[in-house]
């Protein structure tokens, strides 16, 4: 099958990529391609297109050169960039999925895979977020990720693209460069692995629903072949790690390998405010487990915690990682 996946180089989208080419896939990545290295292992066997979401020709003349058959969207902007440059948001996060929505269309992709976030959910959203859960998000790139919710959705009813959804909670995984609110959970790992210390920007009792990177990707590629009369949430809840650590669990594990790891608190007033609002500590994923079969197979924090420092030892330069 010829895939385009946007954000293809990227935290998520790299092991994607990898994991599609070893599947057979034929497949093209999208994006401002800003870490190559993440794909070096597979670079002869995708095509790397460079490109611009907010630019609706750029993404238009990927779809028309390449025919897809599935796109997988996971391009964007994170958290607190977002909420930095929100005008920058707008255009990448919320202007440049219409763009890919229009391209599906008009050209006749069949099924478009996005990426969401437990970020839509914030104001007055308890500890329990479910599917049905009224989404308030607190921050620009929550709000973004809604609005695309809610058009992907609408371009399912009036044009009948398969367009499919999963909520991803924060993502643990080695490399991550872009500091977003919950990136202590992957850096809480990281940074001891390589003999750094770490000043953690939350407090030790913050918990924010967390899952592998691996999972993620196995989320995003199980829902895609799903059979298409299982899906009827089509925005979907996905859950990794439970139950949700707090950031002195996560230290706490790692410290069963790197007893002697620096880690320090130093709890930064922006991220904390967000936290003030966001409570959710269980992302109920029942929908999906119901619907399409979905569950974690890195669910265990002792587990991702070994793995990690496994593919940091193994791919350090994947990553960009001594």
């Amino acid at each position: 099958m010829r895939v385009l996946v946007t954000g293809g180089t990227g935290y998520i989208g790299a092991e994607l990529v990898r994991q599609l080419v070893a599947r057979g896939d034929d497949v093209v990545t999208f994006g401002p391609t800003s870490n190559p290295g993440r794909v070096a292992d597979v670079a002869n066997d995708i095509t790397i297109i460079r490109g611009n979401l907010a630019f609706q020709s750029e993404v238009l003349n990927a779809v028309k050169n390449h025919r897809p058959e599935r796109i997988f969207h996971l391009g964007s902007m994170l958290s607190l960039p977002s909420n930095a440059n929100p005008w920058a948001s707008f255009q990448v996060n919320v202007v440049g999925t219409m763009n890919v929505l229009e391209a599906a269309r008009l050209l006749e992709v069949p099924q478009l895979i996005f990426t969401s976030t437990v970020g839509t959910f914030a104001h007055g959203a308890g500890a329990v977020a479910t599917d049905h859960t009224i989404q308030r998000p607190a921050t620009m790139y929550g709000a973004g990720k809604l609005y695309c919710e809610c058009l992907g959705r609408f371009y399912r009813t009036r044009f009948g693209l398969d367009f499919r959804c999963v909520r991803l909670p924060s993502i643990i995984g080695p490399g991550a460069k872009v500091r977003v609110v919950a990136q202590y959970n992957s850096w809480m790992i990281e940074y001891p692995t390589l003999g750094k210390p770490f000043a953690c920007f939350v407090t030790p009792e913050t918990r924010r629903p967390a899952m592998y990177f691996k999972d993620a990707v196995r989320a995003v590629s199980t829902i895609a072949d799903a059979r298409a009369e299982s899906i009827i949430t089509v925005n979907y809840n996905v859950s990794g790690l439970s139950p949700t650590p707090s950031a002195r669990e996560i230290e706490t594990e790692v410290r069963t390998h790197f007893p002697d790891a620096t880690v320090t608190y130093e709890p930064d007033p922006e991220v904390m405010q967000f936290y003030e609002k966001a409570k959710t500590e269980i992302f109920d994923d029942s929908c999906a487990r119901e619907e399409w079969g979905w569950k974690p197979q890195y669910a265990r924090l002792d587990v991702v915690v070994a793995d990690f420092i496994e593919e940091v030892r193994s791919h350090g330069s994947r990553y960009n990682l001594p």
